[in-house]
């Protein structure tokens, strides 16, 4: 897990909120500081050793001479900067509140010093120097009385050519006045292009768990099994950080382990019944904000080409295929899960990628009929710093009924009362186009009755894409950016010495 020292003076990553009501937004995401602003009230924290402290809500938590001084159940609480992993920190400015975590220190570095992080007053953060990161569509859901941060779409779809659905249950979505209310948000340095909005309502059992699968299988699941074990390659136990999906996060630094390496190894290792030949793994992970800004990195490379790179990706099959390898071979955008079988560890699927802000579950299948032992065991090898991890389940039971209502956009408006429903109620050569950040748009959906008997989980599907700010200027690299391509190894190798440079700063 990463280890942070306290860097004064720079400016934390926080994305702040314009829009004329009330937004919420609970996430975590890489910074460089700790909060330093009067609006920015620290609430808790998580620390290096893996434990969570929430403080008193109405004590002012200060940080003082390298310590976060805090008061836990009317008790004075004390610790050095240094021992602090996330800080939660909630915001609130005019009518915008919202609850984030920031990494603290310079652990997965998007932004520091020469790659500088400008706040904006219109609620993003941009990146310079070096490059810029990219990410994804922010959907907030209105919960009743505010709209929420709930999930990210479309991400690391960086040109029309990765155009991809996405699927993401809406936690915080609840209806009212007989609609479903959410407001979709560029929140990033970058232009989207939102082709489709739908929810998938769901109707189930209580106790059953929906969750999607990367391409839009719906999973009943109802028998999810924790983990039984959970070590990194060095023997560390990682089973607090990755048995529950909560505030304990484990996220790699882009430095070698001792051993040298760049990647570094998870080993889950779960129950399996007898004769088990199928099992639905339940992951919450995300890609990094690092891994978002070694993206915009890489691509910068190409200079005046990068136009070209792309008009390549979107129109030549091949072209878009040899990029989708490289992402599965080399693991920096893409994550395998392989099973231990008798003859070693073979690959079964591909994590679904997801976030960095929101850690959604998300369910891969995988064939374990021809697992090794008692036990399911399943390794991860990620390169250091381009994957944050919340938890992982296994569920083998049969797949619970789920009543499914594909519901349609009944509006769809923008800041200028615009009508965006032509582009976006069908999958189709008609965009909702979002240039700067803080454009945003209001849409409602229909709710169906809720079924007697029933509980309800609410998915958004989505499809898009979307182009970061990258300067397309200056002379290309095309060695540099074909050795990151075709060497194995080499853009972790690229990451690593970008993140040195930048710590030495």
């Amino acid at each position: 897990m990463f280890r942070f020292s306290w860097t004064p003076g720079l400016v934390a990553l926080l994305l702040l909120c314009s829009a004329a009501c009330m937004v919420s937004k609970r996430q975590w995401q890489p910074s460089i500081s700790a909060p330093n602003s009067a609006a920015e009230r620290i609430i808790g924290i998580t620390t290096s050793d893996g434990s969570v402290k929430m403080f008193d809500r109405d004590y002012l938590a200060r940080i003082k001479d390298q310590t976060l001084y805090a008061q836990i159940s009317r008790k004075p609480f004390e610790i050095p900067l240094a021992q602090v992993q996330r800080y939660w920190v909630e915001t609130r400015q005019l009518s915008v509140a919202r609850t984030v975590g920031l990494v603290a220190g310079i652990g997965a570095v998007v932004a520091i010093v020469v790659v500088v992080a400008e706040v904006a007053a219109s609620g993003g953060f941009k990146m310079g120097g070096l490059g810029g990161g990219g990410c994804c569509l922010f959907v907030y859901s209105w919960d009743g009385s505010q709209y929420t941060f709930d999930a990210e779409a479309y991400t690391a779809a960086i040109t029309r050519g990765l155009e991809r659905d996405d699927y993401s249950v809406l936690a915080h979505l609840r209806e009212q006045d007989g609609q479903y209310r959410l407001m979709i948000s560029n929140d990033m340095d970058e232009t989207q292009f939102t082709n489709l909005l739908e929810l998938w309502v769901v109707d189930h059992a209580p106790g059953v768990q929906p969750r999607a699968g990367g391409n839009g299988t719906l999973y009943g699941l109802s028998e999810p099994l924790a983990p039984l074990s959970a070590r990194d390659g060095e023997g560390n136990d990682l089973l607090p950080w990755l048995k529950y999906r909560d505030k304990l996060i484990w996220e790699p630094a882009p430095v070698a382990d001792r051993n040298g390496s760049l990647r570094r190894e998870i080993v889950l290792t779960f129950p399996r019944p007898p004769l088990a030949g199928r099992g639905r793994l339940i992951t919450s992970s995300t890609y990094t904000l690092w891994a978002g800004y070694m993206a915009g990195r890489n691509l910068q490379l190409l200079g005046r080409d990068l136009p070209a790179w792309y008009r390549e990706i979107d129109e030549s099959p091949a072209a878009r295929n040899r990029l989708l390898d490289w992402m599965a071979s080399d693991e920096l955008f893409a994550l395998k899960a392989e099973v231990e079988e008798a003859d070693g560890w073979q690959p079964r699927a591909l994590l679904p990628v997801s976030g960095p802000f929101t850690s959604d579950e998300r369910v891969v299948e995988l064939d374990v009929s021809r697992a090794a032992g008692g036990n399911l065991r399943i390794r991860l090898r990620p390169p250091a710093g381009f994957w944050a991890f919340n938890s992982f389940a296994i569920d083998y039971g049969a797949d619970a009924p789920l009543s499914v209502t594909r519901v349609p956009l009944a509006t769809a408006r923008d800041e200028h009362g615009a009508d965006l429903l032509p582009a976006l109620a069908a999958a189709d050569d008609r965009y909702y186009r979002m240039d700067t950040i803080s454009e945003r748009a209001w849409v409602t959906f229909p709710a169906p009755p809720l079924q007697p008997g029933k509980d309800r989980t609410v998915f958004l599907h989505t499809r898009g894409y979307y182009l970061m700010h990258v300067p397309a200027d200056g002379e290309p690299n095309w060695t540099a950016f074909e050795q990151i391509m075709q060497e194995p190894g080499a853009g972790a190798r690229a990451s690593a010495e970008a993140y040195a440079r930048l710590k030495r700063f």
